[in-house]
């Protein structure tokens, strides 16, 4: 969930903004594991059981600060569809372009990386639902190309998931970071296009 989605939906969005915020700096500047809600209360200048009125854990409030990384720097959206555009393209340019977000992260943005990757790994809410948002997107552009006979017509929902799996070294922040850049010979786009192939 967003910043602003929390603003327009959480009645306690104006409690709980601050503290993902705050924690967010606090967790780029110790890392996840050091940073403590005593770090995030002294940002703030209050003290860490007020934050517990918020936020009824530190697994909570980690979660939030993951789950707004998640829709801020991970959402990738396809281009618009148009004449032109096939279902099997956008297909294609969701999945390297997830990939792309969390390489750019891990590069970019260690700390908050390594907070993702133990989200991934502990299957936390926010992982969750980052994880099904994808498999949401990819089966809406499966069902578009059942529309355009681009794909064999079959159940979009099980073929969602069966793409997803198979390139879950792509999209999984706990595979990419745990895969070396030159591990493997086959790049991104040949794993995504021998997956596409398997839905013709």
């Amino acid at each position: 969930m967003t910043l602003t989605s929390i603003a327009s939906n959480d009645h306690s969005a104006d409690e709980r903004l601050p503290i993902i915020q705050a924690g967010t700096a606090a967790c780029r500047l110790y890392g996840p594991s050091k940073t403590t809600v005593a770090d995030i209360a002294r940002l703030l200048g209050k003290s860490p059981a007020s934050l517990y009125r918020t936020f009824s854990s530190k697994a909570d409030m980690w979660d939030a600060m993951a789950a707004d990384f998640y829709e801020r720097d991970l959402c990738f959206t396809p281009s618009p569809a148009g004449d032109l555009v096939r279902a099997a393209d956008q297909l294609k340019e969701t999945m390297l372009g997830h990939h792309r977000l969390l390489l750019q992260a891990q590069q970019g943005d260690p700390q908050m990386y390594s907070l993702i990757v133990l989200t991934a790994s502990s299957n936390w809410p926010s992982y969750r639902q980052y994880r099904n948002r994808l498999h949401g997107l990819v089966g809406q552009l499966i069902r578009a190309g059942f529309g355009t006979k681009e794909f064999q017509r079959t159940d979009a929902r099980a073929a969602a998931s069966c793409f997803c799996a198979s390139l879950v070294v792509l999209w999984d922040p706990w595979f990419v970071g745990a895969t070396p850049p030159n591990h493997c010979e086959i790049s991104a786009q040949e794993l995504v296009s021998f997956a596409i192939d398997a839905l013709r």
